[in-house]
């Protein structure tokens, strides 16, 4: 039976680094397997990392299994034909044969039976009219650029044999299919990072200097498909520790920026200093991506004004999930932040709901 097959979200780089350093101290549990065993000194790890362009689009997702068949995949859900975000099932299932070689590929290179797993081969869904000012906006047709690791997951479920990641590579060459319009990530300009888990915000400014300097004044990803100031959205790290992948994000200024002009000054540190926290916490990146998940928009449901409730929960949600820690370095709490935060995010939406009606009127 066809099942979603999850892929985790590609989170923050203070993350990582919590959770690198919790690997490399874990020593496994006690005898009683009730406690983990923890190194109170250990050696972290210095990292070779793969930086490569982060795509704004929609994620999506190819599976076949022999048993199960072929599907396709939102960030949330099995999607079909017709039900989808920008015809990205249509597009899939029309290229099911182009998709299929890839993954028994895949299979025979990394030794993988289809008929006790199943291959999910993870990419964003991009090009005409599926997102505005990004990497591949004025591109004329739509593509899937695959990442650059796949899943293996049991076809049955169980913790002794858990899903595991692979590279979307065979020998020195990362799977495509130009001519069905599926390229991955990898042709494109990749960046070599070292990240020293012993002192690993040394990095830090190295990751913001690629950011601003090279990805964000113009997409290399745009500029090999002739869009020459294009603007780049971010950068994506990923690198496999203990058998784990590892993932984190950079986003740059001009993307991520607040639609909503910052608030004016007030007397008040405190008040001044909620503003500036409200603003950092809402960029557009992130309403953008709440907007579409309050109006199911994936699959192809229609924006409305009753569905920004929802819209605003989802916004408080993340925050909290993704930025409790610049909250708390802040002094301050997110119960003393969510009024700023409920003013940008009631007035983006009405914005965006704005926008999409004149589309449609015009």
């Amino acid at each position: 039976m066809k099942r979603f097959i999850t892929f985790s979200d590609i989170g923050q780089f203070r993350a990582v680094i919590r959770n690198i350093k919790q690997s490399a101290a874990y020593l496994g549990f006690d005898e009683e397997k009730q406690e983990p065993i923890m190194d109170p000194a250990p050696k972290y790890p210095i990292i070779k990392a793969q930086a490569t362009e982060k795509i704004h689009g929609t994620n999506a997702a190819v599976c076949f299994s022999i048993p199960d068949g072929f599907w396709v995949q939102s960030r949330t859900s099995i999607i079909e034909v017709g039900k989808d975000n920008a015809a990205c099932a249509f597009n899939a299932m029309g290229n099911e044969e182009a998709w299929k070689n890839i993954i028994n590929n895949l299979a025979a290179v990394y030794a993988i039976d289809l008929n006790e797993n199943i291959i999910s081969v993870y990419f964003e869904w991009c090009g005409a009219g599926i997102q505005k000012n990004t990497a591949v906006s004025g591109i004329e047709k739509k593509m899937a650029i695959i990442f650059s690791h796949f899943k293996v997951s049991p076809i049955e479920p169980s913790e002794e044999e858990p899903a595991v990641w692979k590279e979307t590579k065979i020998g020195e060459t990362w799977v495509s299919d130009n001519k069905a319009d599926i390229f991955n990530i990898n042709e494109f300009p990749t960046y070599e990072i070292e990240i020293d888990f012993a002192q690993p915000l040394m990095i830090q400014n190295s990751l913001v200097e690629l950011v601003e300097n090279v990805i964000e004044p113009a997409s290399p990803v745009g500029k090999q498909f002739g869009m020459e100031k294009n603007i780049g959205e971010g950068i994506v790290v990923t690198f496999m520790y203990k058998d784990v992948l590892h993932r984190f994000k950079v986003k740059g200024e001009k993307h991520s920026a607040s639609p909503v002009k910052k608030l004016k000054k007030v007397d008040n540190v405190k008040l001044q200093k909620i503003q500036d926290i409200a603003q950092e916490v809402t960029p557009a990146w992130r309403l953008e991506q709440m907007f579409d998940l309050a109006n199911d928009v994936i699959n192809g449901n229609i924006p409305a004004m009753e569905n920004m409730g929802t819209f605003m929960k989802l916004v408080n949600t993340d925050i909290i999930k993704e930025e409790s820690d610049i909250i708390k370095e802040a002094g301050l709490e997110p119960k003393e932040i969510f009024r700023d935060v409920s003013t940008i995010s009631r007035q983006f939406y009405k914005d965006r709901l704005d926008e999409i009606i004149f589309n449609q009127d015009n």
